[in-house]
C-alpha cells in the first residue's frame, strides 16, 4: 500500500492550508480595517510546521511572525521568508550578531540588553527595529508597567535603535473572570497616552491574542496576535456558547493498523496490563506513541477513529505504538486507517477532546507532535518567490 507521506512509516499529519487561509479571512473580518496581524509560528507554527504556514500567511499579507528564537528564525531565512519576524524572548548577548545578520526584529526588555544591541548597531554602522516588552501583569519578560516610561526614554536615546513596537502579554485573556484582563488593558492604554504626550509612541502597538481578538475588541489597536486561532482552535473551547466564529482546525493526525490480534476473554494488554479484555476480541496495534507526541495520559482513556467510528485505546500508550479495541469489525485488515486527531466520516476528535483527557491545554497537545511525524500539506500555495529584502510595514498608530 502507498503512503500518502512518501515514508515508510505509516503514521502521519496532514494540514490543509485553505483552513489556515479560512481562519484568517474569519479574523481579519474582525479587525478595523487598518489593524494588522502577528502570527504566531513559534514550536514549529504549534505544530503545523512554521515555514509552510509563513510562506502560505506570506501569500495573504500578514505584517509580521513571532518566533521564539534566533534558530527559529534563521531557519525561515534560510528557507526564503522575508517578512518581519519578530522574536518574542529574551536572548543572550552572544545572540546579538545574528540579529542583523538574519535582518531580524529583537524584543528588548532591559536598559542593559538594549545598550549591548546599540553598540552592535554602532558597530556595523546599521539602525534596527526593535519592540518594548512590558509587563502589565503576566509577571515574565518585560519591564514593569511603573518604569516603562523611563525605558521608553532610555530606548529612545540609544539612537541605531529604531522604536518599531510596543507590547505586553495578556495573562488571563481565555478565563472565566475578565477583570485581570481589563486592568492590563487598563494599565497599557494609559502607558499609550503617557508615550504619546511625550512623543515616544512606537508605529506599532500590540496586546491582542487569540482570546482577546475574538472577545475584547477594544484591545485590538493596530496589531494583533492570534495564534492558536489560526489552527483552528477555539480559545474559548471550555465555554459553550462563546464559541464564535466557527474556526476551522487546520491540523489531522492519521495511522494505520500494523497488526491484528484475536483476542481471548480476560487477557491482559500493554504494559502493566492495565486493560483486560472483558469479551473475545480483536486488538489492532498502531505504530504511534508517546515519541509521536501521542500523550501517554491517553491510555485506556482516549478513543479514535476507525470506520468513521469511536474505538478506546486499550492499555498503555507505548514508545511507538498503541493498541485499540476493534472487535466491532470483525473483517478488519491490516492497513486500514485511523484518525487519532481530526474528522472520519461524522465523527470528529478534536485536539481540545484530547486536552480534557490529558488535564491540559491544546497548546502543549499540539507543539508536543513530534517532528518524527511527517507532515502533508494540503492545498499549498504556489511555490515560494523571496524578496530582496524584509516587507516594510512600518505605519504611524492613527487608533
Amino acid at each position: 500500500m502507498d503512503q500518502p507521506n512518501g515514508c515508510y512509516r505509516p503514521t502521519w499529519i496532514e494540514i490543509d492550508h485553505d483552513a489556515i487561509a479560512q481562519n484568517y479571512d474569519l479574523l481579519r473580518k474582525r479587525l478595523h480595517p487598518k489593524t494588522k496581524l502577528l502570527v504566531p509560528i513559534k514550536a514549529n507554527a504549534y505544530g503545523h510546521g512554521a515555514f509552510e504556514v509563513a510562506r502560505a500567511l506570506e501569500a495573504k499579507g500578514v505584517a509580521f511572525f513571532g518566533v521564539s528564537s534566533i534558530d527559529e528564525a534563521v531557519a525561515l531565512r534560510q528557507k526564503g521568508i522575508r517578512s518581519p519576524l519578530l522574536i518574542l524572548n529574551a536572548i543572550l548577548k552572544e545572540e546579538i550578531p545574528a540579529v542583523f545578520e538574519h535582518d531580524l526584529t529583537q524584543t528588548v526588555c532591559s536598559e542593559e540588553f538594549a545598550l549591548r544591541l546599540n553598540q552592535e548597531a554602532i558597530r556595523r554602522k546599521k539602525r534596527i527595529p526593535v519592540h518594548l516588552k512590558i509587563d502589565t501583569g503576566m509577571g515574565r519578560l518585560g519591564v514593569w508597567y511603573e518604569e516603562a516610561l523611563a525605558f521608553a526614554r532610555f530606548v529612545r536615546g540609544c539612537e541605531h535603535l529604531f522604536m518599531e513596537g510596543l507590547y505586553t502579554h495578556l495573562a488571563d485573556a481565555d478565563g472565566s473572570d475578565p477583570k485581570a484582563t481589563r486592568a492590563q488593558m487598563r494599565r497599557f492604554k494609559e502607558l499609550i497616552q503617557v508615550l504619546r504626550e511625550e512623543e515616544l509612541l512606537p508605529p506599532f502597538v500590540h496586546l491582542a491574542n487569540s482570546a482577546a481578538v475574538l472577545h475584547f475588541p477594544e484591545s485590538h489597536f493596530n496589531l494583533v496576535r492570534p495564534g492558536l486561532a489560526i489552527y483552528g482552535i477555539h480559545p474559548f473551547y471550555e465555554k459553550r456558547g462563546r464559541l464564535t466564529p466557527t474556526l476551522k482546525p487546520a491540523l489531522t493526525l492519521k495511522t494505520r493498523i500494523v497488526y491484528l490480534k484475536g483476542t481471548p476473554k480476560g487477557r491482559k494488554i500493554g504494559y502493566g496490563g492495565t486493560y483486560t479484555t472483558k469479551k473475545e476480541t480483536v486488538i489492532a496495534t498502531l505504530p504511534i506513541g508517546y515519541a509521536d507526541g501521542y500523550n501517554r495520559l491517553l491510555s485506556n482513556q482516549g478513543k479514535v477513529l476507525l470506520r468513521g467510528q469511536r474505538i478506546p485505546i486499550t492499555g498503555r500508550i507505548c514508545m511507538d505504538q498503541c493498541m485499540v479495541d476493534g472487535g466491532a469489525f470483525p473483517d478488519l485488515k491490516i492497513g486500514e486507517e485511523v484518525v487519532l486527531i481530526g474528522r472520519q466520516g461524522s465523527e470528529e476528535i478534536k485536539v481540545e477532546e484530547i486536552a480534557t483527557v490529558c488535564k491540559t491545554i491544546p497548546y502543549e497537545i499540539l507543539c508536543g507532535l513530534s517532528n518524527r511525524v511527517p507532515r502533508i500539506y494540503l492545498n499549498s500555495p504556489d511555490p515560494l518567490t523571496p524578496s530582496a529584502f524584509p516587507l516594510n510595514v512600518v505605519e504611524k498608530v492613527d487608533r
